[in-house]
């Protein structure tokens, strides 16, 4: 709706009226549908308006125009739905531009009573006693200044514009300073936009920083990032590189900044926690426009994003953990968190992301998983076609992982009878514990051979420690350490008993098996390194209290 600069009469960008008059769908809207069922949603309302406005400025279109409100009078309940997902500011922008029409003299098919219902919400909205400071009013109400029009105070709106010449990286409130305070900056946020994406624009730009992190972040959390390693790599080497620029895309926004620090640190990449600095204080969230909608989402990303420090004094992330936990703890005990996001909330607040489990971490994201996607803030929905192909291929993994553990564990199992460790009365022998205690730290399936190992080492491990804790006599201790010691020239000393025969042979044999398994990947033999590392005691000054603990190593 933005005209040419001297003439009221000509639309600015003529390529996006064409693209209005090419794709309106057949039942009179613009825009997606947010459900599995393609349902009618605020965000496809509020589109629908704003492109039946345009169509009208320009006196074009009229038969559009006609099929365009006849849709938005079928659907007009979706609008006063309480319950319905809407973009920040709906009952504002959506009642400002209905004002807008109705003052063109365009006639909607609904009850005069539904209308008033609009603007009776809008007046609701303008009352009610949000979150945050006065600050974190006036900057909502920057936000949605397309719904206010003349009668917001522009001057005041043009103190958050970007680098980039946009308010808030959002078109629509742009186009809106364009058009009441004729700023040039913001015409050329609106030229450069329109010439790389053409007819249509999105909700936000830009965002591809934010969406891609979105994706990064859901892909772990379900357990399926290393089927996308390269396009990770890819994402969070761009991110650095924005991040290594203070880029405002990253920089400004609360939850992209958030979100891309913790990636990019869980990532190896260096990034300071100064980078962070803006959000040490609370402040920084009671004066942003998260705490008047009191937006627990990118609260929580902070909160995530302080518990990846590497220092144990760094300040930065110490004040972010402490009043974003506070908060958060705040917000659950008022019942302010959705019901969707309370779980995720009060395990983050429970675990800290060091004392987690990732594959348990994995099964509850996959049965919490949402696939009508997330929310942004001008955007009702900012989900993708993939998150049904991200479920199926995510709870498939998790099958597949299941089967791998349980066949290693039937390996341990028949591991255990062929070297007869459950003849060990005195020992314990629990292969499914070990294989377990192998699973938390080395959950990939590719990692098969070395959690086998790990658990054989443990079973071993606790074996050992059971016959120098009082399960064997001072004769077996010394003879197994004897023929650790002797190691391939053990046959030169013989067993004393048959359990000291079990157990050096389960030692000895499985030893060489590792080690023949790691020559395959080492291209080099390590059985000799491998034995180099078991203890060499000496049988007079031994002690068994001494090697209480004692461990066998490989």
């Amino acid at each position: 709706m933005v005209p040419v600069q001297g003439s009221r009469q000509s639309p600015c960008f003529p390529q996006c009226v064409e693209w209005i008059l090419q794709n309106q769908q057949e039942d009179g809207s613009w825009g997606h549908s947010a459900g599995p069922s393609g349902e009618v949603n605020k965000d496809i309302l509020l589109s629908t308006l704003a492109c039946v406005l345009a169509l009208n400025i320009w006196n074009v279109g009229q038969d559009h125009i006609r099929r365009g409100l006849s849709f938005i009078g079928r659907n007009f309940s979706v609008a006063i739905d309480g319950q319905c997902a809407a973009p920040v500011g709906f009952n504002i922008t959506f009642s400002g531009m209905l004002r807008l029409a109705i003052g063109m003299g365009l006639k909607f098919p609904v009850m005069e009573t539904d209308i008033d219902s609009i603007f009776r919400l809008r007046e609701v909205e303008f009352e009610r006693d949000a979150g945050g400071t006065a600050s974190a009013r006036k900057a909502f109400m920057a936000y949605v200044s397309e719904g206010l029009g003349r009668e917001q105070d522009w001057d005041h709106v043009m103190a958050y514009q970007r680098k980039n010449g946009s308010l808030f990286n959002s078109p629509s409130t742009t186009a809106a300073s364009a058009i009441h305070s004729c700023n040039d900056r913001a015409l050329d946020y609106l030229v450069s936009l329109t010439s790389k994406l053409g007819g249509p624009v999105p909700a936000i730009y830009p965002d591809k920083v934010y969406s891609q992190l979105c994706m990064v972040d859901t892909l772990e959390k379900m357990g399926i990032s290393s089927d996308f390693a390269c396009d990770i790599r890819d994402i969070l080497d761009m991110t650095y590189s924005c991040w290594m620029q203070d880029e405002e895309e990253i920089m400004l926004d609360m939850a992209t900044c958030a979100k891309a620090f913790r990636l990019l640190r869980m990532h190896g990449y260096d990034v300071s926690s100064e980078g962070m600095a803006r959000f040490a204080e609370r402040s920084s969230f009671d004066d942003s426009i998260h705490a008047y909608l009191n937006d627990t989402k990118p609260l929580l990303e902070l909160y995530k994003s302080s518990q990846v420090h590497f220092l144990e004094e760094d300040f930065i992330l110490e004040n972010i953990g402490s009043w974003s936990a506070k908060l958060l703890k705040q917000q659950l005990s008022f019942n302010k968190i959705s019901k969707s996001l309370m779980p995720e909330v009060e395990y983050a607040l429970k675990y800290p992301f060091y004392a987690t489990v990732e594959v348990l971490e994995h099964k509850g994201n996959i049965e919490r998983f949402n696939v009508n996607g997330f929310q942004r803030l001008k955007s009702g929905y900012c989900g993708s076609g993939a998150d049904k192909e991200i479920l199926a291929l995510a709870v498939n993994k998790f099958h597949y992982a299941q089967s791998v553990y349980q066949q290693e564990l039937r390996y341990l199992e028949s591991w255990v009878a062929e070297f007869r460790l459950d003849e060990l009365k005195f020992a314990r022998v629990i292969p499914l514990q070990s294989l377990l205690s192998a699973v938390v730290p080395l959950f990939p399936c590719e990692l098969s051979d070395a959690r086998i190992a790990w658990s054989q080492n443990a079973i071993l491990t606790a074996v050992v420690d059971d016959l120098f804790d009082g399960g064997g006599s001072m004769e077996e201790m010394l003879n197994l350490v004897a023929l650790f010691d002797k190691w391939d020239d053990h046959g030169e000393i013989g067993f004393c008993s048959s359990n000291v025969e079990i157990m050096f042979n389960a030692v000895y044999n499985t030893t060489k098996r590792i080690g023949a398994k790691a020559a395959l990947v080492q291209k080099r033999c390590v059985i000799d390194h491998i034995a180099e590392q078991v203890p060499v005691f000496q049988p007079i000054s031994f002690s068994p209290r001494l090697y209480l603990n004692f461990i066998v190593p490989f």
